[in-house]
């Protein structure tokens, strides 16, 4: 499963089945009950998650202009074989914090991987970050 939820992000989509079967040792299995917050907009990005069952909502908070009122939007609904953190071309925050909320909307499975233990990983194959580059510049 943990290799397979790997290979449905794009932005691993160009590894080898040697590296795949290496990130997937760097998961670890978390369980999140339905309302639980999994991670909060402006925390710093320290990892990301995979989802292998149930869905969460992607919130993003703001003040009104007209009366200074907290408002949440509905940003998007992630479900299974999405990742929560990542986009096609990789880790999903450019400034190094969280640009959203997300909480479970049901009870989850997710595989965990800290930004830590992928930067080893990367560190370790030191022609990833090359080859997830590349990629995102194909997408563009």
């Amino acid at each position: 499963m943990k290799e397979f939820l790997i290979r449905k992000q794009a932005c691993f989509s160009q590894l080898t089945d040697q590296e795949i079967q290496e990130l997937a040792g760097l998961l670890t299995e978390k369980n999140y009950p339905s309302g639980s917050t999994i991670v909060v907009e402006g925390d710093p990005v320290d990892s990301v998650y995979l989802i292998v069952s149930g869905t969460a909502d992607v919130i993003h908070q703001f003040i009104r202009e007209d009366d200074d009122s907290i408002q949440s939007q509905l940003l998007a609904t992630l479900g299974p074989e999405t990742a929560i953190g990542l986009n096609e071309t990789g880790l999903y925050s450019l400034s190094g914090k969280r640009t959203a909320t997300v909480v479970a909307a049901s009870d989850m499975v997710l595989l965990h991987l800290s930004v830590a233990r992928y930067r080893g990983f990367e560190l370790s194959h030191t022609h990833v970050k090359d080859v997830m580059r590349k990629h995102s510049e194909d997408l563009s």
